[in-house]
């Protein structure tokens, strides 16, 4: 009787100790993950971008964008057909552009296939 108690106490234990090593493995792992991955902490980007937003999102100066949309505007002025994504898409709300993120990636896909 005392000899099958202690194996009963041993395997209890046994038990507890690889539950709890899965315990702690999953709760270290989440929470590396947290610290270890950047991009669940980025701030995400509306749907609708200011220019602002845009620069902020694509890492360049209001200045370049500026230089992008005046160059595109004078190179679309010279075609009579063009690609869509050929030049940076936007919507004019009130005598001021906007961008759609969606489209802005497919556009930044487009640059990066075609150059």
């Amino acid at each position: 009787m005392k000899q099958s108690t202690y194996i009963i106490g041993a395997f209890i234990l046994g038990i507890s100790v690889v539950i709890s090593s899965f315990i702690f493995y999953s709760t270290f792992s989440n929470s590396l993950s947290k610290v270890s991955n950047p991009q669940t902490v980025t701030n995400s980007m509306p749907d609708l971008m200011t220019k602002i937003q845009l620069s902020e999102y694509l890492q360049i100066s209001e200045q370049s964008l500026e230089g992008i949309i005046k160059k595109d505007e004078f190179e679309k002025a010279k075609l009579s057909s063009y690609d869509t994504y050929q030049f940076i898409p936007y919507l004019k709300i009130d005598n001021q552009e906007r961008f759609l993120k969606a489209e802005i990636d497919v556009w930044l896909k487009y640059k990066n296939d075609h150059h």
